[in-house]
């Protein structure tokens, strides 16, 4: 970044943040002379993604009221891993979906963003959720509808488990996650689990883990309904009627957004917009004395309009997207089961679930377009996944050893069915179902000795029809120095990858094949650090080493004896390393400073860095209440350093080639603000891409330049109460 854009951006962020500063300051001076600041901690979260036990289920506890909450004069500003995360979140009764353990006895690298991080930064989406965490980078291709891939230590975005409410949502046809198609509205709480975790998660986890738990209900039955406009002709509405106690619980959310985008092609004037709904329902109770059931369903449907890419007729020097009338349609069905019970007196817990995903992605392409750059195939594609387990977890105590042990078992099953349709052309979808089957079983012990030091150890076993088996492990420990404020942790494991159903099967049999000697890509890694709590506990830092290989990379292959497409593994071994860094610091009762960076060293089998990821990346958070915690404002830059992606190119003679090109960094700054006017009716604002910096994610798609956006939220409480009056 040239170094005066870079003072730029300096000087209007020391700006903004001595404004943050100030409102800060002056939110005490608000209320009645308290006599006594209070006194500022960051606390541990739970982390609940990370491991395979299960605690005992917790007794709820009374939640604030409204207005209570709202006042809060002395309340913490909201925080992300490694600050704090509410160790029972208030809005959540259900101990099968929300219970977890203290991060601080879990080895394995985790961040952990809370709804009132989301709610500071309004994010909308959840590559905003997560952009520049530790380990974490996004690449989408223009606009808010098109696919967005998250890769986490340098790994692929197929590399990348995705579990929603204890569902995995990777299709099966690639096993990747189109992270623009859920939005960020009703989520609880997302955890990062960074390093290899297919011992708990299976295939797909090589690069890490995103566990998403969306809001439960606890409360008087209420409805909150928000409306927001801005830039590029955008509306979203959102609404969610929610109630419950101790017996049972139940939430309902809907949201329907639409924009007209902007134009993604470098060149050209047609807009690319999306619409975006989904509808959510949540609902649970007690079984008896000691159990708990509780049940999920999800829909969410998207329609993005995209251009195409490289017309064959194109002279540029490298070719980028075109204008085309091309549409997208998503739908995404989920729904799950899951009932647990606890036994002797809390020592035993067992959990049975079941849960099912339906993803249906119909391309339409334009006539007009796909004459030109020989793309003339309309395509649907179904896939679906039928799972089934069985989780238990033993908690013992040795005296003699002074340790407290959890030992859980697991046994899953799964079917994973694809069916590609399409109308004609190349490689045209025959209609005929793919099917594969696996059987999964698993172990993990946890002990803790002394209240210090906690050892995992856990391994799986995955029994497939129609592939290679495969047995993976893992390791971890955590110590708790308290004296020193330090806590090392570490891990050791290892991950796989079977190959999507696509790359398995094929479209169809005359211009695919499978490959009988196709092995799963492998991934080995470690990762090593510490945590550091100073300033009485006001602060936290923690810097983790990170080390991984990946092996039997796959890629597409091209068989001239029967002129067919195969998916091969490639030799040499591709290698990711690097430093990730994360900091809280609690400045006052009403400011917190968050920052992140992380160093990525991600090379192929040849040396080459690998495409799309950035060595540098970073964040930086300042967040203030004011108003006697009824305003929020809150300012974070991110930054992604410059990276290479592969170009494509014909020649004079129309010979197909392909480049490397350096895209350069960027930085994307967002400010927000929200203040309540009564304590149910709340107005909010935001900024994003502040400085209008003209980046692309992804060579040859644009994305959006600075744009605003309001709204307002209105809660209308004890909805039962006011009937009955």
């Amino acid at each position: 970044m040239p170094h005066a854009a870079f003072e730029q951006v300096l000087r209007r962020s020391l700006a903004i943040g001595s404004c943050l500063a100030a409102l800060a300051a002056a939110a005490p001076a608000a209320a009645q002379q308290p006599t006594q600041l209070p006194t500022i901690t960051v606390t541990t979260p739970t982390v609940q993604g990370a491991t395979l036990e299960r605690p005992p289920a917790r007794k709820a506890s009374p939640a604030p009221s409204p207005a209570s909450s709202a006042a809060a004069p002395s309340g913490q500003p909201p925080q992300s891993s490694p600050a704090t995360a509410p160790a029972a979140p208030a809005s959540d009764p259900s101990p099968s979906l929300a219970a977890g353990v203290a991060i601080e006895t879990v080895g394995t690298a985790v961040s952990v963003v809370t709804s009132s991080d989301i709610q500071a930064q309004q994010a909308r989406t959840l590559p905003d959720v997560l952009r520049a965490l530790p380990g974490v980078q996004i690449a989408g291709f223009g606009s808010a509808g098109s696919v967005a891939q998250v890769r986490i230590r340098g790994a692929e975005g197929r590399h990348t488990r995705v579990i929603l409410d204890g569902i995995e949502v990777n299709t099966t046809k690639d096993g990747e996650f189109d992270f623009s198609n859920l939005s960020a509205e009703d989520i609880e709480r997302v955890e990062v689990i960074r390093g290899p975790m297919s011992s708990l998660y299976g295939a797909g986890a090589l690069g890490g883990v995103i566990n998403i738990v969306t809001k439960g209900a606890k409360g008087p039955l209420a409805l909150t309904v928000r409306s927001e406009v801005g830039s590029y002709g955008t509306k979203d509405v959102a609404a969610r009627l929610a109630g419950g106690n101790d017996n049972g619980y139940i939430a309902l959310s809907g949201q329907w957004k639409q924009t007209n985008g902007f134009n993604v092609a470098p060149e050209g004037d047609e807009k690319d917009g999306t619409r975006l709904s989904q509808f959510a329902l949540r609902a649970g109770g007690k079984v008896g004395p000691d159990g708990q059931l509780d049940v999920t369903l999800r829909h969410t449907s998207k329609r993005a309009e995209y251009d195409g890419f490289g017309d064959v007729f194109a002279r540029q020097p490298f070719q980028t997207a075109d204008d085309a009338r091309n549409v997208l349609w998503d739908s995404n069905w989920i729904a799950g089961a899951n009932l647990r019970f606890d036994a002797l007196g809390g020592a035993l817990t067992h959990e049975f679930k079941g849960n099912y995903l339906r993803s249906e992605s119909v391309n339409k392409f334009d006539p007009l377009y796909g004459f030109s750059a020989g793309v003339i195939n309309n395509t649907r594609d179904i896939g679906e996944r039928i799972a089934g387990g069985y989780i238990t977890t033993y908690r013992f105590d040795t005296p003699s050893l002074n340790a407290k042990h959890a030992v859980s078992g697991l046994l899953e099953a799964r079917r994973e069915t694809y069916t590609p349709f399409s109308d004609f052309g190349f490689f045209d979808g025959d209609g005929r179902q793919r099917a594969r089957n696996q059987l999964s079983s698993g172990g993990e012990w946890r002990g803790t000795f002394a209240d210090r030091l906690t050892i995992t150890a856990g391994a799986r076993f995955d029994d497939n029809d129609t592939f290679q088996d495969f047995s993976t492990w893992r390791t971890s420990l955590s110590y708790a120095l308290r004296e020193l404020g330090l806590r090392p942790h570490a891990s050791y494991g290892t991950g796989v990858k079977l190959p999507g159903m696509y790359d398995q099967f094929g479209p169809n049999n005359s211009d695919y094949k499978s490959n009988p000697n196709l092995n799963p890509e492998t991934s080995r890694g470690w990762d090593a650090g510490i945590e550091a709590t100073l300033l009485g506990g006001r602060a936290t830092v923690d810097v983790t080493y990170f080390d991984a290989d990946l092996r039997n990379r796959f890629f597409l292959d091209f068989d001239l004896t029967d002129f067919k497409s195969f998916v091969n593994n490639s030799s040499g071994e591709s290698t990711r390393r690097g430093v990730e860094i994360a900091t809280r610091y609690a400045l006052t009762p009403g400011l917190s400073l968050g920052l992140a960076y992380t160093y990525t060293d991600a090379k192929d089998a040849n040396g080459l860095r690998e495409f799309r990821r950035a060595p540098h990346s970073g964040r930086a958070d300042l967040r203030a209440l004011f108003a006697e915690g009824r305003g929020t404002a809150s300012i974070a830059v991110a930054y992604t350093g410059s990276r290479d992606d592969r170009v494509f190119f014909t020649d004079q003679n129309f010979n197909f080639n392909t480049g490397r090109y350096e895209m350069p960094g960027y930085w994307l700054m967002t400010l927000a603000a929200s203040y309540k006017l009564q304590p149910n009716l709340e107005i909010y604002g935001r900024i994003e891409n502040a400085l209008d910096q003209k980046y692309q994610e992804v060579y040859g798609y644009n994305t959006a330049g600075i744009a605003a956006y309001a709204g307002v939220k209105i809660t209308f409480e004890d909805l039962a109460g006011t009937a009955k009056k």
